[in-house]
């Protein structure tokens, strides 16, 4: 005997249950809305279940150390993290991650001198930086140019940037004090000003090369005039190129170290959101879940129409479908002990693996 689970299937009890059984009274879309709102976003965070739980993976690129995580795809990742197979520390702490990695900047002084002008046109090529390649800044975006549509995005959420050029203006007539005016990078390769973040990529002053050291100004230059012979410094952070050996997770990216010399496939376990359901014909992931979306749809109904009355009455009835939808899960995990350092002696089955060579 089959049991319908479909979205229609769905849409009907939800009908049933809210006494809305017109399409004058709610709409499939509407009642779509409901059931996609509940599925999606508040099912992942009510209950975690392995069968959401996912292997996900993506491939380095030689000399890039951030890596967004696709966080309208995956909703939370865990420990262990494997990298070109090797298992790798993983943290969420940024004072644990560069407490063992630490970006210390290397100060390279008077690299050119002012001539007077904006530094506008000035280009400096070749090896004249002493410590290469440097590591690039990263914005919370996936890699690309800048574009008008995201440079707000990038104001907000505070451009980390690794290279500083700086020089020193003429001093003030009246206080004595010299402005300092710098450019630093955008993780892209393009030079700006900390005050044109808003209105890049427009105001872009510039490039940088982090693999040659290259650097060229552009017409806009400095924001100010570097008198003749005041110094132009650099500030950045070189590295050494090879295989990753730890990852931070902050702010949904991946933060990989050493910075990867080649391509390395990076692995870990995170949850997964569920498909939408979009045609009359889509069943959910695992078909036992077409009652609970039925309820979980329904009380939302009732919370967006005050029927507070009905949201406490079927709220009992809601609580029993998550715990059978989380019912699979925990037996799935009844039979697996608590992980210890001890698990690979194998039971004394006789495997000259594991932590303990010949399960001594």
């Amino acid at each position: 005997m089959s049991v319908n689970t479909n979205l229609t299937t769905i849409r009907t009890k939800i009908r049933r249950i809210t006494g809305r059984p017109s399409v004058s009274q709610i709409s499939d879309a509407e009642i779509d809305q409901y059931i996609n709102t509940f599925y999606l976003w508040d099912m992942s965070e009510h209950i975690k279940m392995e069968s959401l739980r996912y292997n996900y993976q993506f491939t380095t690129q030689a000399n890039v150390p951030v890596y967004d995580l696709p966080t309208d795809t995956y909703l939370t990742t865990m420990p262990p993290v494997f990298i070109g197979g090797y298992q790798c520390y993983m943290t969420q702490s940024r004072q644990n991650f560069f407490r063992n990695n630490s970006e210390i900047q290397f100060v390279q002084q008077q690299v050119y001198t002012g001539d007077g002008t904006n530094g506008s046109g000035l280009t400096y090529t070749g090896q004249f930086l002493t410590n290469l390649p440097i590591i690039q800044g990263f914005k919370p975006n996936p890699p690309g140019a800048f574009s008008s549509s995201i440079a707000t995005d990038i104001a907000a959420k505070f451009l980390n940037w690794n290279v500083i050029i700086s020089a020193e203006g003429a001093p003030n007539v009246t206080s004595g004090i010299s402005p300092t005016f710098t450019l630093v990078d955008d993780g892209q390769g393009n030079l700006f000003a900390p005050s044109d973040i808003s209105t890049l990529p427009a105001n872009t002053r510039g490039s940088i090369n982090y693999i040659t050291g290259a650097i060229s100004i552009n017409a806009l230059g400095f924001t100010g005039v570097i008198p003749v012979g005041n110094p132009i410094n650099v500030q950045y952070t070189p590295y050494v190129a090879s295989r990753p050996q730890c990852v931070m997770f902050f702010q949904d990216q991946i933060y990989v170290y050493p910075i990867p010399d080649q391509t390395y496939t990076v692995s870990f376990e995170a949850y997964k959101y569920p498909t939408a359901l979009i045609n009359s014909t889509d069943n959910p992931q695992l078909l036992e879940w077409w009652q609970m979306l039925s309820l979980g749809a329904s009380l939302k109904i009732f919370e967006d129409n005050a029927d507070f009355e009905n949201y406490q009455k079927y709220r009992p009835i809601f609580d029993e479908y998550m715990r059978l939808a989380l019912r699979r899960t925990i037996v799935q995990q009844t039979s697996e002990r608590t992980s210890t350092i001890y698990d690979e002696q194998n039971n004394g089955v006789g495997f000259p693996f594991g932590n303990l060579f010949g399960n001594i």
